[in-house]
């Protein structure tokens, strides 16, 4: 029969009944109102007893915690979600709070680690194992996607996994013990101003506009596309635009080269939204989407896309549409313009990640954009 008492210098009682072995165990209720740590102490000698006829299965274990908390009459539930739906409420969250291109990259992730799990995405989140998570490593990995790609996978269950680790839903990260795969980086590349007005030279239309916004302001592709006329203020000469990427704002002082090619988009009666409307409905992605197009037009006006195959990566160019973005912030420091000032510009929030960058207010940021090379000269 169970039994509780108080240990001298404890504020909880003590519980005393035997194991399925039969050994005598103590341990504390956590309980310091007497009832309540009877009610406790009777439920473990309970566990035990079915553990002793080996009838001690883990959802008959979880009942047992669970029927202790509320006949002690503790405000808190235990919560036991399985897999599936804790993997999804937390995507949903996620959602909310990213932007499209990385919600979507964690839904993926997400849909892919619960197709390889297969039925056991219905048991409990406890019952998640890293032998699981590294099924899900193999499966990406037999997808011959890049390494960089599948550590990005799997660090998106990682992160899935610590938030349910901090809310007590686990006790520890099975995904934390799997052994993500090496990458090996590639420096990206940059162009000349003499590559960039080839580039423009090359390119039609819309594409014009795209290469140097992309050139003369630092932005993202998708940035750059979606910039609207009311980002752009032509009589203080800046352009403010939020980064999908990040949520920040940014405000970068329009380049004279830059402004003088807006100014004569900004000449047409035709109210629009876009600087560029058509490059607005277009995906980034995809055989025929923006980054495959741009590719295109390097080949068309005789440029290298410096194509890299190395150990453990696929074939990959250096120089991409994000190159552009290389380019600016390289051209600021090879015309000596400080890091700090580097940094607003492209909305970098650390130093490692701009260095990643760069390769060899106000009024002086306007300053800093009017050192880059014009494509006119020479």
């Amino acid at each position: 029969m169970a039994s509780i008492h108080r240990r001298p210098n404890s504020q909880y009682w003590h519980a005393a009944f035997r194991d399925s072995n039969g050994r005598l165990i103590l341990c504390s209720t956590k309980c310091t109102d007497r009832s309540k740590a009877l009610v406790t102490a009777f439920e473990f000698e309970r566990a035990a007893n079915l553990a002793r006829a080996g009838n001690l299965v883990e959802a008959q274990a979880r009942k047992v915690v669970a029927d202790i908390m509320e006949r002690a009459g503790s405000e808190e539930t235990l919560r036991s979600p399985s897999v599936a739906d804790y993997l999804n409420q937390w995507l949903v969250s996620k959602q909310t709070r990213k932007a499209f291109n990385t919600g979507d990259r964690y839904r993926i992730a997400v849909e892919k680690f619960l197709t390889v799990l297969g039925d056991r995405q219905k048991k409990p989140l406890t019952a998640l194992t890293s032998r699981d998570v590294e099924r899900y490593l193999d499966s990406r990995t037999k997808e011959k996607l890049a390494p960089r790609t599948i550590v990005l996978c799997i660090k998106i269950i990682r992160t899935a996994l610590n938030a349910a680790r901090r809310q007590g839903l686990i006790p520890t990260n099975p995904a934390e013990a799997v052994e993500l795969p090496r990458i090996k980086g590639v420096e990206r590349g940059t162009f000349t101003p003499e590559e960039v007005k080839m580039l423009v030279d090359t390119a039609d239309g819309e594409w014009k506009t795209l290469v140097l916004l992309a050139y003369y302001t630092g932005a993202r592709l998708s940035d750059c596309c979606r910039m609207t006329w009311a980002d752009a203020d032509m009589s203080a000469e800046t352009l403010t635009y939020t980064q999908a990427k990040t949520g920040d704002k940014v405000t970068v002082p329009l380049h004279s080269e830059l402004l003088a090619h807006l100014n004569t988009l900004a000449g047409t009666d035709k109210p629009l939204v876009f600087i560029m409307p058509h490059m607005a409905g277009l995906k980034p992605g995809g055989r025929h989407g923006l980054s495959e197009t741009f590719k295109r037009i390097m080949r068309k006006a005789g440029l290298d896309l410096q194509t890299v195959k190395g150990a453990g990566i696929r074939q990959q160019s250096k120089r991409t549409f994000h190159a552009l973005r290389h380019s600016f912030t390289s051209a600021l420091a090879n015309q000596g313009v400080s890091s700090e000032l580097r940094m607003k510009l492209t909305g970098h929030k650390t130093e490692s990640v701009h260095r990643g960058y760069t390769h060899h207010e106000l009024e002086k940021l306007r300053e800093a954009v009017e050192k880059i090379p014009s494509l006119q000269k020479g």
